[in-house]
């Protein structure tokens, strides 16, 4: 039995740790379910095209399908006359040929008739006078244009989406395509979240604040929400009090999860009982410390279960920042592998320091900080102060900026690596 407070710290580096704890994740077995009931889920299975898209050749405009020879050199002064011989909306042709010296109308997406090799475009005709039965063509600029191949988008057989890609509304829109009404998607973990503390009050029990015997707990609320936005299923646990007995309880809630997270008691301190109620049910841990900031205090390692794989348990730091860092580093990535998914991390950005970012050499930094656009230039400033406690620095927060290890301070102006903590649709004030 592993004993912490006899152990040494390991002091992995982030990276380090990440790929401990990456390889410990086994995807959960899949499931079948209603592709308008996938949004955001990893998909299981290459999904091929059963036949080329699109299934013919088409129009790209609302015009008239011609041969180029027949129009060549015509001009608003000198427009070339052909009569319609019909008609095509948008989908098949009906089977209609183009004969030479002819027209036919056609609209976005039709058929292009065989015989055809141009679509002019509307506003290069009269619109065709209904009396005449015929166009005329004055402009012959779309010779050879508008026709867009069948098989353009892909052949039949074709892989549209891979395994582990996470179904997007555009995804899901191919998936569509290719006549998928159901798909295979990864399972969706469940993660319980433990908070502890007698200092802790939660929302519902506020008044405890207000008459400064508690301290707001927060944290479990917060994971709460980044586990939603990934997809998966928080199971809250509450807030354990300190005493081993119901430590022991709210632990043996968790066990039938696909991973456990302890909030606090993550140091050595004589109260964090956490660790002494993990030993007692046979915790083997993997690794304590990690060499970063916010969050050093970190561990990973797995509770034995009766018929099946042990649990995975990760104790967070109780402070707000350190929890969050560590949950969006280590957490959230695990929890990912877990739903089949092969991205697993953030967008990371390059971006200029828009002031001095100061670290210690022997961790890496995680800063939490804001992003601005100008130009097309991306610029990181810092939300506030950075103290591990603190709630508004944290709220504020659109990136996490990464001064690696070994480096003492970035200055204004230096370039940095930033971790994206959301996808807001654009920086500063422009849409586009």
């Amino acid at each position: 039995m592993t004993d912490f407070e006899t152990l040494s710290a390991d002091w992995l580096s982030a990276d380090e740790a990440l790929e401990r704890i990456l390889a410990a994740a086994k995807p959960l077995a899949t499931e079948r379910i209603l592709l308008d009931d996938a949004l955001g889920r990893a998909l299981a299975q290459d999904l091929r095209s059963p036949v080329a898209l699109p299934p013919w050749t088409s129009s790209a405009m609302d015009g008239y399908a011609v041969r180029g020879d027949d129009v060549r050199g015509a001009t608003a002064d000198d427009p070339v006359r052909l009569p319609v011989a019909g008609h095509i909306l948008a989908g098949p042709s009906g089977g209609l040929t183009l004969q030479a010296g002819t027209a036919i109308r056609i609209m976005t997406g039709g058929a292009v008739p065989e015989g055809a090799d141009s679509v002019i475009r509307v506003e290069h005709t009269d619109r065709e006078a209904a009396s005449t039965g015929t166009v005329l063509v004055r402009n012959d600029a779309d010779i050879g244009r508008h026709v867009r191949p069948g098989g353009l988008d892909c052949a039949a057989g074709d892989v549209m989406l891979e395994t582990g890609v996470a179904l997007t509304p555009g995804r899901i829109g191919v998936a569509a395509a290719t006549g998928a009404w159901e798909v295979e998607v990864g399972g969706r973990p469940t993660v319980a979240i433990l908070a502890n503390g007698d200092e802790l009050a939660s929302p519902g029990e506020f008044e405890r604040v207000l008459e400064g015997s508690a301290i707001p707990e927060s944290n479990s609320h917060t994971l709460r929400g980044v586990s939603l936005a990934a997809g998966c299923l928080p199971l809250s646990l509450g807030i354990a009090r300190d005493d081993v007995d119901d430590l022991r309880e709210h632990v043996e809630r968790a066990m039938d999860a696909d991973a456990l997270v302890t909030i606090a008691g993550a140091s050595m301190g004589e109260g964090d009982l956490i660790k002494r109620v993990l030993l007692d049910l046979g915790y083997q841990l993997d690794f304590w410390r990690v060499k970063l900031r916010p969050g050093s205090p970190f561990s990973f390692g797995h509770l034995p279960r009766e018929g099946t794989d042990p649990l995975p348990v990760f104790g967070l730091p109780g402070n707000p920042a350190s929890a969050f860092v560590t949950f969006e580093l280590f957490v959230r990535p695990f929890l990912l592998k877990l739903a089949g998914h092969s991205a697993v991390h953030r967008l990371v950005l390059v971006a200029t320091a828009g002031e001095d970012l100061v670290s210690t050499r022997d961790v890496a930094h995680f800063l939490r900080v804001t992003v601005s656009e100008n130009r097309g230039a991306l610029t990181v400033n810092l939300t506030g102060r950075q103290g591990s406690g603190l709630m508004d620095s944290l709220g504020k927060a659109e990136g996490l900026a990464v001064v690696p290890e070994g480096v003492e301070k970035l200055r204004a102006g230096d370039r940095v690596r930033v971790i994206i903590l959301d996808d807001r649709p654009a920086w500063g004030s422009r849409a586009f």
